[in-house]
């Protein structure tokens, strides 16, 4: 399996430049803030759920 890295990189970028181009940086600022926050429950309730079910 070959991974494209550079094409995957390139998607992301484009992505997230046209989901953000037309704001101002504060409410670039309050969505980046807000996925922050997003990502770290996501990794509190896997780090729960790890604890729960020890090997």
């Amino acid at each position: 399996m070959v991974v494209k890295a550079v094409e995957m990189v390139r998607k992301i970028r484009d992505k997230h430049y046209n989901e953000t181009k037309d704001l101002s940086v504060d409410e670039q600022i309050k969505i980046i803030k807000k996925n922050s926050e997003e990502l770290q429950k996501t990794f509190q309730k896997k780090k729960r759920s790890t604890a729960d079910n020890p090997l």
